[in-house]
């Protein structure tokens, strides 16, 4: 696994790739995870090789991986790997492509990277994406066999240009029995009232995660007077969030808890009575995925991959991108106790199909597939 991104970062990145590894291990694979070197971070897992890395000042909790091929070519051979999977197309990918030798080499399209161009500010936002969606498309046309994470996304890389051999595999890949053993938060200890209605929302705080339009159907809707909001992460909007909640006027109904580990995330997901994303740009949408896993109904837009998470009317609602009708169907099932029971009852029967485990014995059987082919 050669990814641009690993622990201690959190991101759903992250995550899938850690516990797509954990499970593959757990069936009886060697998987080595080739990763950027964090500073000070010490690994409690086997079989993870840190690369040289650059930390700046404007993202100190991204390391960049240094492009510099070395001996890695050496070390790949040397591990007697036969199947090496690139989790980015970017510097993680290029060093997976020129160190693989006869290896397979597969890609998983994690995310719609021509939506996060605004990180790179020295470079205009249109030569920007135009450049993304060319060394995209060229990079999985390198590949043996690209993963889509759902139908949706396999469709988009297709109607780019994308020729190579493409699956889709739902790679969320949650840990179902550790997330069953994390209890549920307790809204009190944030100051809200024990029985006040809870509307929760995860993510990275950053304008491609919407979470401004949360906010605003939180505040525009009547039916949410007597509820409160949990927004769980950090990024680089959490302090225009905060104004903005007090632009709006619920910022005493508003808890901005910033970044929490995963079982922090899972708890309050788990208190939750309603859990809202009004992300556009997700090629699955992992935390809508684990909500329905904690037995939490979803209200998110209906865009991109979390169009084929949640099922509309039976493990949530989906809205068009409008704040107005957002609120509305949150309102809705804040409103409606026998729904909502309903739905999480459906969530967590949806939920078993992301199950980490179910993720890993289809890569196995695609990997196999590649070796017996070669």
């Amino acid at each position: 696994m050669f990814t641009d991104s690993y622990r201690p970062r959190l991101s759903g990145v992250v995550h899938s790739v850690a516990a797509v590894t954990r499970a593959l291990r757990e069936q009886g694979h060697r998987v080595v995870v080739f990763a950027p070197r964090h500073p000070g971070y010490r690994d409690d897992e086997p079989d993870v090789v840190r690369l040289p890395s650059v930390v700046t000042s404007r993202y100190p909790d991204f390391p960049l991986l240094v492009p510099l091929l070395g001996d890695l070519d050496r070390r790949v051979r040397d591990l007697g790997l036969q199947v090496v999977h690139a989790h980015s197309p970017f510097t993680a990918g290029r060093l997976a492509a020129a160190s693989r030798g006869r290896c397979p080499l597969v890609f998983t399209h994690h995310t719609l990277y021509e939506h996060y161009v605004h990180y790179a500010p020295l470079v205009p936002g249109f030569l920007a994406r135009r450049w993304v969606r060319w060394h995209v498309v060229r990079f999985c046309n390198r590949c043996d066999l690209v993963v889509a994470p759902t139908r949706a996304v396999g469709e988009f890389l297709r109607a780019r240009g994308v020729r190579s051999r493409l699956e889709v595999v739902e790679t969320a890949a949650l840990d179902l029995e550790a997330l069953r053993r994390v209890p549920a938060a307790d809204p009190t200890v944030c100051a809200i009232p024990p029985d006040a209605p809870l509307v929760v929302s995860a993510g990275r705080m950053a304008p491609e995660k919407s979470m401004d339009v949360v906010l605003e159907a939180f505040a525009r809707t009547r039916g949410l007077q007597d509820a409160y909001l949990v927004l769980v992460g950090g990024g680089p909007s959490l302090e225009a969030l905060r104004q903005l909640a007090g632009r709006l006027g619920v910022e005493a109904r508003v808890r901005f808890l910033g970044p929490l580990p995963w079982e922090g995330v899972v708890a309050w997901m788990k208190a939750a009575w309603v859990f809202a994303f009004a992300s556009r740009t997700e090629t699955q949408g992992l935390v809508a995925a684990e909500a329905l896993a904690c037995g939490t109904p979803v209200v998110a837009v209906r865009a991109g991959g979390v169009a084929e998470v949640v099922d509309h009317g039976r493990t949530g609602l989906l809205v068009e991108p409008s704040p107005d009708l957002l609120g509305q169907a949150m309102a809705r099932l804040v409103g409606d106790e026998g729904l909502r029971r309903w739905m999480a009852g459906q969530a967590r029967q949806e939920s078993e199909r992301f199950s980490a485990r179910r993720v890993a014995g289809r890569l196995v059987e695609l990997y196999r597939s590649l070796l017996d082919a070669a």
